[in-house]
């Protein structure tokens, strides 16, 4: 490469490098500035986006972060992946005719050239760091016909074509064979590449079904034969370090796959059922996981953002958020503690698992094997001198009185709790038996959330209500009513014709006054606290929902399924 000399300027006048340092690196890799800027990526000198920036501005092209762009699909097949892989390129997403193209040497003109043939099209080169290239080739070029290729070289295997009843030398045999491995390592892949959450692996009496679980609905994704049991799951269970001979009882693992930059863990769990062993991997790690997002960048309404930041800014008092088993909390509570995460703060949070980390906070992995629990963990904290504390969920009375008496004594305490509404919250902590005289003055706010599918952006489309559905759905007060618009997805190639990309959280959320503390004090019912609530404005969920419903964001039909209209 021969970019501009300016990447090492740029370097000191950033004060990244000293010119002393500079001068050594450049001594010691005889002038070479893109083995410098490998060196540095590699020790984490300085943020990757700082480094990519700068490399970029050195050699006159853009930096694209490969963790957080698009990639379009269609675009995407248009390279053949050899070429792809020989050259260190990739295609991210066309916009009026021009491909965007990522490679570790823009500058290439060769290269750049050959893949513009190849495409038929015109090409604006990016530079990516080739690590990120090299994970993302090998996301983002798997398909189902891949997944086939593989397929067809397992069942030409003559230990597999040749053999009834397989042994478990046979089954270890199988497990190693390559075309084994590339083919569930494929599956893996293919479903982070669509963003899935879950993969099912279904046996059923003459087929295999393979389902992701992409924006909390399964999908039909995969149907394999059901003669290529044996080996799927015999190199699962390999790579997971499970019995590979016990077929009767339920297993759980863990599965790491490695990529060039980091890797992703899968959580793995098989049973027993009458057509076979059903595997469900959870991905753990995925490889285009964002950071920690700010509270802005989490959809809430203005009044519910405000209403949030005033809660979390208070000093003492603890705060719940609400809602089922992946129903996003966690994101919401790291969010909130990277708004309070400052220099003068001293942040504790027990969990488990750890999902998000943050600098400067110190975070703890809870053990119920050993007895460390949140309880034993929220004790120790509180000889930590903590500021805020995160409690990753109450689940007994001991971790609520804790948790309250911190509060109590002049700290900040978030946690989580699995109620059906915010309100609900408060008196659960009292049905736990917690005394109502301990949750009344600690409780400062309450909230809520859902996740529910985002209309994909590429094919939404608008449609007018008719006059009985804008009854059914408002209060209609003017006879004349101007028209409502709700929105939905067509459905199209970004989000595999299902009309949802992403999901979006919908909130309710209360800050708890003197009037509720009252109410709690002398242990009254969930329903005179709503009631009390609904005097003083309390919006509910589906009020939050059917707001997102009408800005285009999700359907009518995603609201319905889990905030109900009240009959």
């Amino acid at each position: 490469m021969s970019p501009k000399p300016s990447f090492l300027e740029l370097l000191t006048s950033e004060k990244i490098l000293t010119k002393e340092d500079a001068q050594k690196l450049n001594d010691k890799y005889k002038g070479s500035l893109f083995s410098i800027l490998k060196h540095l990526f590699k020790g984490n000198v300085a943020p990757k986006e700082t480094l990519g920036k700068m490399w970029g501005d050195s050699i006159g092209v853009a930096y694209v972060n490969l963790e957080k762009t698009l990639f379009q699909n269609q675009v995407v097949q248009k390279l053949p992946e050899e070429f792809a892989k020989k050259n260190s390129i990739i295609p991210l997403y066309e916009i009026q005719g021009v491909v965007t193209l990522a490679s570790a040497n823009p500058i290439d003109l060769k290269v750049i050239d050959e893949a513009r043939r190849l495409m038929k099209c015109q090409i604006s080169a990016v530079f990516s760091f080739p690590e990120e290239i090299i994970d993302a080739i090998d996301i983002q070029y798997q398909s189902g016909d891949s997944i086939s290729r593989f397929i067809g070289r397992i069942a030409e295997n003559a230990l597999f074509k040749g053999t009834s009843k397989i042994t478990a030398e046979q089954l270890n045999e199988l497990a190693g064979d390559q075309s084994v491995i590339e083919f569930c390592r494929s599956i893996l892949l293919l479903a982070v590449k669509e963003r899935a959450s879950d993969i099912h692996i279904d046996p059923q009496e003459d087929i295999i079904y393979v389902r992701f679980r992409i924006d909390g609905v399964l999908h039909d994704r995969l149907k394999i034969d059901k003669s290529l049991l044996p080996p799927l799951i015999s190199r699962l269970k390999v790579i997971g370090n499970l019995d590979i001979t016990e077929k009767r009882r339920p297993q759980d693992g863990r599965i790491s796959i490695s990529l060039t930059k980091k890797s992703i863990d899968f959580r793995l769990s098989t049973v027993p059922t009458i057509y076979g062993e059903k595997i469900v991997l959870r991905i753990l790690g995925q490889i285009q996981k964002d950071e920690v997002p700010d509270l802005t960048e989490l959809n809430f309404s203005k009044s519910n953002l405000n209403t949030l930041r005033k809660i979390i800014e208070s000093p003492n008092g603890v705060f719940f958020v609400t809602g089922p088993t992946g129903s996003g909390k966690s994101t919401t509570l790291f969010s909130a503690l990277k708004y309070l995460n400052k220099i003068d703060v001293n942040i504790m949070t027990a969990e488990d698992p750890v999902e998000y980390r943050l600098p400067r906070i110190n975070q703890i992995q809870v053990n119920q094997s050993i007895g460390f629990n949140f309880a034993s963990a929220l004790r120790s904290f509180l000889r930590q001198d903590p500021d805020i504390i995160l409690i990753g969920e109450i689940r007994d009375v001991e971790t609520a009185k804790i948790a309250a008496q911190a509060a109590l004594t002049g700290h900040f305490v978030l946690s989580t709790m699995h109620t059906n509404s915010a309100l609900q919250a408060i008196t659960r902590l009292v049905e736990i038996g917690v005394e109502p005289f301990l949750v009344a003055p600690s409780i400062i706010g309450v909230m809520a959330q859902r996740l529910v599918r985002k209309i994909c952006k590429y094919c939404k489309e608008s449609y007018r209500l008719t006059p009985q559905e804008i009854d059914n759905y408002f209060i209609v007060d003017e006879p004349e009513i101007e028209e409502v618009l709700f929105y939905k997805g067509k459905g199209c190639s970004e989000c595999n014709n299902i009309g949802y990309h992403g999901r979006i959280a919908i909130h309710e959320i209360f800050i708890i006054n003197e009037k509720i503390r009252a109410l709690i004090s002398r242990n009254a019912s969930v329903v005179e606290i709503e009631n009390a609530a609904s005097e003083l404005n309390f919006k509910d969920m589906r009020y939050d929902g059917m707001k997102k419903v009408l800005r285009g964001m999700t359907t009518i039909d995603e609201l319905n399924k889990i905030a109900a209209a009240d009959l």
